[in-house]
């Protein structure tokens, strides 16, 4: 693998020297990332988004798209595990 490969080179690279067919990039990576470019090197790119959904946080205000660890902290174990159905890949 080529070390000074930047941007999507870098990702194809490291999808090659690992043997990956398939990326999931998350959905900031929409504008980013060109399929044809996966699949010219033969990687089926997917990208990973959330559903809307709202739990309760420290006050009324909801912030929506927060990371894993913040689902975690205000929400049960069952209740992560139903979350985890609220994403979907383009």
């Amino acid at each position: 693998m080529n070390h000074s490969c930047r941007g999507v080179d870098r990702v194809i690279g490291i999808c090659k020297a690992l043997g990956a067919n398939h990326y999931i990039n998350p959905i900031g990576g929409f504008e980013l990332y060109n399929k044809e470019s996966f699949i010219k090197s033969e990687i089926d790119l997917q990208f990973l988004e959330t559903k809307k959904h709202t739990y309760k946080q420290f006050d009324d205000m909801f912030i929506p798209f927060l990371s894993i660890i913040d689902v975690l902290m205000f929400n049960s174990t069952e209740k992560t595990k139903k979350m985890l159905n609220f994403y979907m890949t383009k």
